[in-house]
């Protein structure tokens, strides 16, 4: 039976925090008495037909959702999708969602897939999907209301970033290889690296991507943009750390309640294991881990992302620009219960090398850069790990919710254009003798040299 272990979604268990021996538990007795009344009660007197296996399910689901928001169970379309990040391949609309106060937001949108050019944008509400409304839904049984097969349409009603009037569009679905990582060229021969997601190819692609700028005219400077990035694979986000960082560097250290839950990760193939090929971090280009390094952050930057962030913040390898992050600072296991359902549990917090507990807090910038909203984006609000009802507490320093005076999320469609304050920012660490305004232009201008390692 498989077992998955998650991060800000996946992390590990069997290779960097061992697994504990089952100890015997003592069964509070008059609880189960009272479980078990109650569903003699609902089979007995209850005015429909009770699905029996149902009625244990959603118990052992209410359970996990005691806990706090990342603790869950898993039903067979859940387990999907947790397959599905790690091959990075996947059949839907390309959106990322949150629920939030009610609503079902769209978190992200990624660029070039059926949602980009039907017109979804970040922060626009679900309303109804096929014309069922979503409200008292779970996030996993509107996920399910959205998978269908390659080729099929799914008809979403949006309210524009929560207001009235609704619209409907039409959206088909498509199978989707996601690429996280997307490089371009700025001015002064610095490279601007986007890690979108920390998937399972995330690591090869980063590391085909410094080969490449590597064959190219020298490069001088790495802008390494993680903005709107809500985390992922564990041993991904020690790849990417790996790639700037010495091979035995700490990336992040764990604390839990069980003493197999407290552990040290480090930069080796113990924990990023197999990246492309056994040889790939022998073959990275040298300059990766020697020239000027800089971090963009936000509130959506998460989990994973942080973990990098803080990494290389606390090495003192490059320095962390943009806004505070989102402050996911958690470890979840998957447990299986059967073949087709599991338990995420949430096992263990994390902390920077330099022991900054990242959960409810986030981390810090050395350059703190107001976010760049765009226009029509004023009411796309920002929350964090802090907003969210029955988040996991801070156990040092003062919890860092969002003030009254709530900041507003990012469009990614803004970075890399000639507003972006933080790239701007990014650039002046890096390279203060390039003029602002041909840093902008050559920024504006460097677009159309995107490119996406393996499309």
């Amino acid at each position: 039976m498989k077992r998955w272990i998650l991060g800000v979604m996946i992390g590990w268990c069997a290779a960097s925090l061992p697994c504990h021996a089952e100890e015997p538990l003592t069964l509070p007795k008059e609880e189960f008495e009272q479980m078990l009344d109650s569903y003699q009660l609902v089979l007995k007197d209850y005015v429909g037909e009770a699905d029996k296996k149902k009625l244990f399910t959603e118990a052992i689901r209410g359970m996990m959702a005691s806990l706090d928001p990342h603790s869950r169970y898993l039903d067979k379309s859940d387990l999907e999708d947790l397959e599905r990040i790690n091959s990075g391949k996947y059949v839907g609309i390309g959106v990322g969602v949150d629920m939030q106060n009610g609503q079902i937001l769209i978190r992200d949108v990624f660029e070039g897939g059926p949602a980009d050019k039907a017109g979804i944008r970040r922060g626009d509400s679900i309303v109804a999907i096929d014309g069922s409304p979503l409200f008292g839904l779970r996030d996993n049984q509107i996920a399910s209301r959205m998978h269908g097969e390659p080729g099929t349409t799914v008809e979403l009603t949006l309210a524009k970033r929560g207001s009235t009037p609704l619209r409907t569009i039409t959206v088909t679905r498509a199978t989707m290889q996601e690429h996280t990582v997307s490089v371009q060229r700025l001015a002064g021969n610095i490279a601007r690296i986007r890690i979108t997601e920390f998937g399972g190819a995330t690591g090869a692609e980063l590391i085909k991507a410094l080969r490449e700028l590597d064959g190219q005219r020298p490069v001088e400077g790495i802008v390494l943009d993680l903005r709107n990035n809500p985390g992922g694979l564990l041993p991904s986000a020690v790849a990417v750390a790996g790639a700037f960082l010495p091979q035995g560097a700490v990336v992040f250290t764990t604390t839990g309640k069980v003493p197999e839950s407290n552990g040290k990760v480090v930069v080796s193939p113990r924990f990023y294991g197999k990246t492309g090929s056994e040889d790939a971090y022998e073959q990275l280009p040298a300059f990766a881990q020697t020239v000027p390094l800089a971090v963009l952050v936000n509130g959506s930057s998460a989990s994973a992302a942080e973990l990098v962030a803080g990494a290389i913040q606390d090495h003192g390898r490059g320095k962390v620009i943009g806004a505070r992050t989102y402050g996911k600072g958690s470890i979840q296991t998957v447990f299986p219960l059967t073949d087709d359902s599991a338990i995420k549990l949430t096992i263990a917090r994390y902390y920077t090398p330099n022991g900054h507990e990242v959960q409810a807090q986030g981390i810090e910038p050395d350059v703190p850069v107001a976010p760049t909203v765009a226009k029509g984006d004023d009411e796309a609000l920002l929350f964090r790990e802090a907003d969210i009802a029955n988040h996991l507490p801070a156990t040092t320093g003062e919890p860092q919710a969002s003030t009254t005076q709530r900041p507003h999320a990012e469009d990614s469609k803004t970075f890399g254009s000639a507003n972006d304050r933080a790239l701007q920012a990014a650039l002046a660490q890096l390279n203060p003798a390039l003029p602002p305004g041909q840093a902008l232009g050559s920024v504006w201008r460097g677009i159309s040299a995107m490119f996406k390692p393996g499309s």
